[in-house]
């Protein structure tokens, strides 16, 4: 019996496919039935091994099109990829979206239909949808997006040069907005459309045509000539083009923090602008985080200046005196030289998403059978991974559990300092959670819940700061360890920063080494602060503009 085709052997392994179990052929010699009886396992695998080859990469993005016009989409959430969008009830909406983006990129002159030259590889790209939505948190009707994005795992290094881009470090947000407050300067918002699409591409990319909207002839690909969505190098791409025009205009860049550009003038750079009536200098601090960027001055005429400026250069949106960034609202009483910074529609819109927005408030961020109360603070008697029993560990576990708990690191980092440490000790067990688990994290969100009008206040003294302490929090940082207190024996260090009188840094973190004394616990936090407080120290140097005597300083 002569040796059977590739065809019939993929036959038969279909046909042995319908039983519970497949034949090992590690196991066996041969295979029961007479096709076959007379084989050797490693010509059986050999035959289909040589059935085998290289899948082409995909000319699009590929949902499962299996009937995919028959299937009921969840119109309140945003296609999944080009496939899907076309197949939807609402697909005229979001080709729209993605004709307002292929004009986009059009007049930005992105892309140069060209063949492919010798030696370079095709990258993918691929469409992404998403709503607009308000500073209410609620869908704009007809403004959805559709963004073209470059699918960067498919470079190669030769493909792009540097890739880190600075940003704004929160801390000095915070730093500015208190510096800003305590002396009733303007606060205004900026965005800027389309940004990354302004920098151009130094290195040479080329991409597949895009999904629906091709360029060109046929058998052509695009030249990638700006620095698009998604390729590894584009953010590092548009900071250097956005540094380049805020240097232009006059800017210094903070050294301590490359996403701060700030100045000042000692005589008006436009006769548009007036200098202050008190005989101060004109300035401009610009925080930049991203496309999206504030300008605290004490002149709005300067601004306007900025802005203009800016329009001859790039696509940019004044939003006017700002009252949300980052997520943030920033909420300010001018006359008592007050400011707020809350995260309380974040908080509402996280309850909402986990169905908790009527749930029963906590008094705490952790629940009370975490910690022995008993003994001293800080020993664990929930071990770090409890004994699992069926159901306890599981993939929607895990990642309801690493979502939640990434939406707490980020108030905690943000604006909520109060749960800085149970977002710390909840992210430890992000590799491999419990049901246990998920309900501590979900405790920390029922206090959120109890408590979401509470706010950074900025500028003047809160009345909930005693005298006795308010000279004493001017500027002044202090540090602290809870020394061996994890099962694994690292302690935690702890610290907090007040600027003018306003807590403008903190941090809860566990320490990478063990401690072998208290002394060395308090030192390793203090390293940890003085770290910190270099920034606190030096976000705002320039001689000429305002500022506090001292500045802050750690202190055990």
């Amino acid at each position: 019996m002569g040796v059977p085709s590739v065809e019939d052997v993929v036959a038969d392994l279909l046909s042995l496919a319908t039983y519970d179990s497949f034949p090992d052929p590690a196991a066996t010699t041969a295979f029961a039935g007479d096709v076959f009886e007379a084989y050797e396992a490693e010509l059986l695998w050999g035959h289909c091994l040589a059935a085998l080859s290289p899948c082409p990469p995909p000319e699009h993005d590929l949902t499962d099109v299996r009937d995919l016009h028959a299937r009921k989409f969840d119109l309140s959430k945003p296609p999944r990829s080009y496939t899907e969008a076309m197949a939807r009830p609402d697909r005229d909406v979001w080709d729209a979206a993605m004709k307002r983006e292929a004009k986009s990129l059009e007049a930005m002159k992105a892309f140069r239909a060209c063949s492919l030259p010798d030696g370079k590889k095709l990258i993918d790209v691929k469409w992404v949808f998403d709503f607009k939505y308000d500073e209410d948190g609620k869908r704009i009707p007809g403004m959805e997006k559709a963004r073209l994005v470059a699918r960067s795992f498919t470079q190669r290094p030769d493909d792009f040069g540097e890739t880190y881009a600075p940003v704004a470090k929160i801390a000095s947000i915070r730093i500015i907005l208190a510096w800003a407050a305590r002396r009733d300067a303007h606060i205004f918002q900026f965005d800027v459309s389309t940004a990354f699409l302004h920098a151009r591409n130094r290195h040479p990319v080329y991409c597949r045509q895009i999904p629906g909207h091709p360029i060109g002839q046929p058998g052509q690909v695009l030249e990638v000539l700006v620095a698009l969505y998604g390729l590894r190098q584009s953010a590092y791409e548009w900071y250097c083009l956005l540094m380049s025009i805020f240097i232009s205009i006059g800017l210094i860049r903070c050294e301590a923090d490359h996403g701060i550009f700030y100045a000042y003038w000692s005589s008006p750079p436009d006769p548009a602008v007036s200098m202050p009536l008190d005989g101060s200098p004109l300035f401009l601090i610009v925080p930049v985080h991203v496309d999206d960027g504030l300008g605290v001055t004490n002149s709005e005429p300067l601004y306007h200046w900025f802005i203009a400026h800016l329009q001859t250069r790039i696509r940019i949106k004044d939003l006017g005196v700002c009252s949300r960034f980052l997520s943030v609202s920033i909420i300010r009483d001018r006359p008592s030289r007050r400011l707020w910074f809350s995260s309380h529609l974040y908080i509402a819109d996280l309850l909402d998403d986990w169905g908790m927005t009527a749930c029963k408030p906590s008094s705490t961020p952790l629940p009370a059978n975490s910690y022995d109360a008993s003994s001293r603070v800080g020993v664990r008697v929930v071990p770090a991974q409890p004994h699992a029993l069926p159901g306890q560990h599981s993939a929607a576990i895990k990642h309801d559990f690493q979502r939640l708990v990434g939406c707490l690191l980020y108030l905690a980092v943000t604006s909520r300092p109060d749960i800085a440490f149970a977002a710390m000790w909840l992210g430890q067990f992000s590799s491999d959670p419990t049901r246990d688990h998920l309900a501590m994290a979900k405790h920390s969100l029922r206090y959120l819940a109890g408590t979401r009008n509470l706010a950074l206040t900025f500028g003047a003294p809160s009345s909930s700061v005693p005298d006795s302490l308010r000279g004493f929090l001017q500027n002044v940082g202090c540090s602290d360890a809870d020394w061996a207190s994890n099962d694994d024996r690292k302690s935690i260090s702890g610290f907090c920063f007040y600027f003018e009188g306003s807590l403008v840094s903190w941090s809860a973190v566990k320490q990478k080494s063990i401690a072998l004394s208290s002394t060395e616990a308090e030192y390793y936090a203090m390293s940890h602060a003085f770290s910190r407080s270099y920034l606190a120290a030096t976000s705002l140097v320039h001689p000429e503009l305002p500022r506090a005597k001292t500045i802050p300083h750690p202190v055990g």
